[in-house]
């Protein structure tokens, strides 16, 4: 299954952040805010890992920790898992996980 990040922050920080995580070699493509022109909340960064993946928006799915990325991958039109990053935060997600090693998320990742 394609994998890409689609993050609103400058590359160097989502290369480090990736590299320092030892996560990098798990994606296929890398989005950041310069890879559009206008950044989230507006869809343009998904819609481009979804071109860039080969991937249908509609059978896609988006997993978010912040307002700003839910509202993008909506508008988007993309299936939205939430896994708040701060306490109490809201999300208007189809399903929300506390923690991406949730065992429900990871049975329900490995079903789909």
């Amino acid at each position: 299954m394609p994998i890409a990040v689609a993050s609103n922050s400058p590359r160097s920080f989502v290369a480090a952040a990736l590299a320092s995580t030892g996560l990098h070699e798990l994606f296929d493509h890398v989005l950041a805010a310069e890879d559009v022109t206008i950044a989230k909340p507006a869809p343009d960064l998904y819609l481009a890992a979804c071109a860039v993946l080969r991937a249908d928006p509609a059978r896609s799915v988006a997993f978010e920790d912040s307002p700003t990325g839910v509202a993008a991958a909506r508008a988007a039109g993309m299936y939205v898992v939430g896994v708040p990053s701060l306490p109490r935060v809201g999300l208007d997600t189809d399903a929300t996980y506390p923690s991406l090693a949730d065992q429900a998320l990871t049975a329900w990742a490995t079903e789909t």
